[in-house]
This record gives structure tokens, C-alpha cells and sequence, in this order.
């Protein structure tokens, strides 16, 4: 596949133009994802798809989607490797013909010749040879680029936000680091009064061995609630503790409390992406564009039927600020860098897509029906959470024996200059 077919831009050219700052989103399916984070990332993703486990869980999934009819382990995966094998499938496969079972050859046969795939589909050689040519279409039109550039938007944030939310109440245990003492005789008065109270409440309420207790403990609860009508009669005073008390004086209690750190938040990005149209081209690269991102969006299937019980997950995506850095002369010193004050992602869901085609409120259009201006807005969420681990230049690097399986390790990169980096 050319570069031209993996790589989309707009406009034509933006990764060339002296000086350009642009976004660079590359697009996973999730199970070659999953390979590169396990190349590229120091995390639990990266280390899952470093491990055995990680081929044992994908030999189950595709016993589990053939299970349920949604497979096809007979094929590669890929839409355009599923068409080339089931190509050269054909050439070599057996036409049933009563008893008799012969070669086809797809590159001599008529369009009408019926043919038998390796995964049991009976087709003809012209159909087969359609859906190949579809595959080949989608991929010069850019709908199946692993690379997406569009200039960065007139807004460009990024946050990042830590949850500190378990809270411990030390109270007034916090005494016993500055006055033991008085901490011990704080809570043993307290233990002494609260021990006396629950055991007399304990005996009215079981009576005891109090002759009569039933009936003095409806008379005790009498006068009790007769009490709390006399005091406020409309009751509109609030309860009377001594939490209030204390707080009659200026005084409130210290609860003396601690929050631990809990975990990160995910971090999220949204862009809005003005798109014009100057000419047709431009117009189909807009469309093409669009489609990109809503194809990339949507789940799949491994047997292309949107009636399989068990779908595939969309794609993912990797967001990299660029910037076309240049000489003296002005002209670029070879490939773009990443943005020198702007961080790149890590793995992220589409998890929003916005098309507007009146921006203007407006619905606007040309002799041949195109709209010249569109908005786009797109939201991801990044699938793993970040580490300081992330950001202190772990690279990946095999060990001395590549044939042993799992010899990938992360080794933190002693050779960079004393100065900030942006990472992630």
C-alpha cells in the first residue's frame, strides 16, 4: 500500500508547509492496538499484550465469535486481507459439481462460475472479484488510512485531574500525636459516660429485673416526649447537643481530616475542526474525511454482518500534535516533530462525533449539491490513565535473546539532556 493510501490530509500537503502545526491522528483497530501498546506503552495494557495471556485470550475470543456465528478464523482479519485470501481461496478451491470436484481458476473463469471460499461461503468468481475491487476502491479513497492530518484548531487545551476523595476523619484521635495523655482521659471519660447511658437506656428498654419495668418505661418515654412538647411547643428549635451548644459559643468541632489519594482521571480531549471546500476535490476530501472518523467510530464484525451476536470493538486512536520544523532557509528539516509544547495521547476512544453543515445557521450549497463550509467536532477519551512512569522517558528495548517470548523490558532513558520534555 502506498503512502498516498495510508495518509489523508487536509489540505493536500499540510505536513509539508514550512512552519505548519497540525494534528496527527492515527487510527488502531483494537486488536493491533493492543500490539502497539505493548510496544510503545509502560502500563498494564502494554504489559497484557506482552504476555502469554494476551494470546491465550485472543485464541478464545475467536473460538467464542465462531461459537456464536460472528467469526471467521478461516480468513486473515482485515477487510482488505480478508478479500485478498479468500482470492487466492478461490483460485485453489473445489467446485462442487455433483460428483464431480474441480479447480477454478478466478483469473480464466467467467464472471458466473460459482465458487466455494474456505470458510464454506458459496460466491461467484465476478462477486468475489467486486468485493475485492470495493476494498481496493476504499483504500485509494482514503476511508482505510492509518493517518489522518488536519491543522490545529483555533483552540487547543488539555487538563489533567487527580481524585482525592477517601477521606479519614482522624478527630479527636489527632490528640494522641500532641497530647497522650489527655487523650487517654478524653476517651476513657467518654467511654465511662457512654457505657453508663447505654446500659440504663438498656434497662429501660428491656426492663431489667425492675418489678413493674413495662409499665415504668412507658411512663419514663411519657415524660420524656412530654418534655420535648413543653420545650418547643411548634418545634422549631433545633436538637439541643452538644455540637450546637459549642456552636452558641463560636465554637466547632475539628475533625481533623485527611484525604488520601485515590485515582486519576481519565484525561479528555475535544476539537472543532472548520473544513472548506474551494474546489470538488477538496469537497470529496472533506466527505472522505467524515466517513474516516464515522467508520472508525462504529463497531464491526468478524464476519461482516451486523446481525452477529457478538460485534468488535471501534477503533482507537492516537492523537500527536506536529509541528513542520525548519532552517534558516525556510525550508523543512526533515519529517515533522511532535509539537514542542503540546503532549501526544496515549491510547483513545471516539467517543463523540459532531457534524454541523449549517455553521452559519444557514444551509448553503453549490451547483453540484456539495456544502463549501462544514464543522467538525470530535471528542476522545484516552482508554488508560496516566503514571508518572509515563512521562520519565521509559523506552522499550528488547533483550539480549529476541526468539525468548516476553523479552520486551522497559529501561528509563538515562541519555536525555537536563531539560523538560513534554510527554503525555
Amino acid at each position: 500500500m502506498s503512502t498516498k493510501h495510508t495518509i489523508t490530509e487536509y489540505p493536500t500537503g499540510l505536513s509539508s508547509i514550512p512552519y505548519a502545526s497540525f494534528l496527527e491522528i492515527q487510527k488502531f483497530t483494537y486488536e493491533s492496538a493492543q500490539k502497539y501498546a505493548a510496544e510503545n506503552f509502560n502500563d498494564a495494557l502494554g504489559s497484557l499484550g506482552r504476555s502469554k495471556l494476551a494470546q491465550t485470550l485472543d485464541s478464545a475470543v475467536d473460538g467464542l465469535a465462531t461459537v456464536y456465528g460472528s467469526g471467521d478464523t478461516s480468513t486473515e482479519k482485515g477487510k482488505i486481507n480478508l478479500y485478498q485470501t479468500q482470492y487466492n481461496v478461490a483460485r485453489t478451491s473445489s467446485r462442487k459439481s455433483g460428483s464431480n470436484n474441480k479447480k477454478v481458476d478466478i483469473n480464466t473463469a467467467d464472471d458466473s462460475t460459482k465458487i466455494e471460499l474456505k470458510n464454506g461461503e458459496v460466491t461467484t468468481v465476478g462477486a468475489l472479484k467486486k468485493k475485492k475491487q470495493d476494498m481496493i476502491d476504499k483504500q485509494n479513497k482514503g476511508l482505510m488510512a492509518s493517518k489522518c492530518m488536519l491543522p490545529l484548531p483555533n483552540e487547543f487545551q488539555y487538563k489533567y485531574g487527580a481524585d482525592w476523595n477517601n477521606e479519614f476523619k482522624l478527630g479527636t484521635l489527632a490528640l494522641a500525636a500532641d497530647e497522650a495523655y489527655r487523650f487517654g482521659a478524653i476517651t476513657g471519660a467518654g467511654g465511662l459516660i457512654g457505657g453508663t447511658l447505654s446500659y440504663g437506656a438498656n434497662k429501660l428498654q428491656t426492663g431489667g429485673n425492675v418489678p413493674g419495668a413495662d409499665q415504668a418505661t412507658k411512663m419514663v418515654q411519657g415524660v420524656v416526649d412530654g418534655l420535648k412538647t413543653a420545650a418547643t411547643p411548634f418545634k422549631v428549635e433545633s436538637e439541643l447537643n452538644p455540637k450546637n451548644v459549642a456552636g452558641l459559643a463560636g465554637l466547632a468541632p475539628n475533625e481533623n481530616s485527611i484525604q488520601f489519594f485515590e485515582r486519576m482521571q481519565g484525561r479528555e480531549f475535544s476539537f472543532r475542526f472548520e473544513l472548506a471546500s474551494r474546489n470538488k476535490q477538496e469537497s470529496n476530501r472533506v466527505i472522505e474525511i467524515i466517513e474516516w472518523f464515522k467508520r472508525g467510530m462504529h463497531p464491526g464484525s468478524k464476519n461482516g454482518k451486523g446481525s452477529a451476536v457478538v460485534l468488535t470493538f471501534p477503533d482507537v486512536f492516537v492523537l500527536t500534535p506536529k509541528f513542520v520544523k525548519c532552517g534558516t532557509n525556510g525550508l523543512p528539516l526533515g519529517d515533522p516533530i511532535q509539537h514542542p509544547m503540546m503532549p501526544r495521547t496515549k491510547l483513545c476512544a471516539l467517543t463523540g462525533l459532531t457534524i454541523n453543515t449549517t455553521p452559519f445557521g444557514q444551509l448553503q450549497t453549490i451547483f453540484d449539491g456539495s456544502i463549501p463550509i462544514v464543522t467538525m467536532e470530535l471528542m476522545f477519551k484516552e482508554t488508560t490513565k496516566l503514571t508518572r512512569v509515563d512521562m520519565e522517558g521509559a523506552s522499550f528495548a528488547e533483550k539480549d535473546n529476541p526468539v525468548q517470548l516476553n523479552s520486551g523490558v522497559f529501561s528509563r532513558d538515562t541519555g536525555q539532556d537536563n531539560k523538560p520534555e513534554v510527554s503525555f
